[in-house]
């Protein structure tokens, strides 16, 4: 264990907050797409703010998964809420047990959603839908979705730039 706890000290230092998967995701993503994180991690509703870019002075929430089951960790109301979740996933995975398995930190896709329409077309679909933690999202809307690495969603633009730091993530470049 001392081998991961210096590990985790060095990285503290990166990223400037304790290293977890969540606070890494964010840090990542405010490297690569900008993003000025709030001085408190434990700011309600959002993360940060885009700088620059299509969604600049958007507020946004990341969310880093390490396996992409299809649910998202929503807000029900837009006054509790960002304007944007920035997802980072690692490989599709069926819903199911995590037991005997690893998950790498890595990233295969990344989505952009504008909240309050997401929490409108889910409820759209289904009145009664649960919104919330672990909110299902259905696939299409995952496709529609989209920036990395098919630029599918028109909402966020993914340059060379991004597209080769978000490779650094990929399983085949970590190991």
């Amino acid at each position: 264990m001392t081998a991961k706890n210096v590990l985790e000290r060095e990285m503290t230092t990166i990223i400037d907050r304790p290293m977890e998967k969540g606070h890494f995701g964010e840090f990542v993503a405010s490297q690569v797409f900008d993003i000025k994180l709030h001085e408190s991690a434990a700011k309600k509703g959002s993360d940060g703010v885009f700088r620059s870019g299509d969604l600049g002075g958007k507020t946004v929430n990341i969310k880093f998964y390490t396996k992409h089951d299809g649910l998202l960790d929503l807000k029900k109301k837009k006054e509790d809420g960002p304007d944007y979740y920035l997802v980072m996933t690692g490989p599709k995975e069926k819903a199911e047990s995590s037991r005997g398995k690893t998950r790498p930190w890595v990233i295969e896709s990344v989505f952009v959603f504008n909240a309050a329409a997401l929490v409108r077309e889910l409820l759209r679909r289904n009145p009664t839908k649960k919104i919330g933690v672990a909110a299902g999202v259905p696939k299409d809307l995952w496709e529609a979705a989209m920036i990395y690495p098919d630029g599918v969603s028109s909402l966020l633009s993914v340059t060379d730039v991004q597209r080769g730091l978000l490779a650094l993530f990929a399983a085949d470049a970590v190991g």
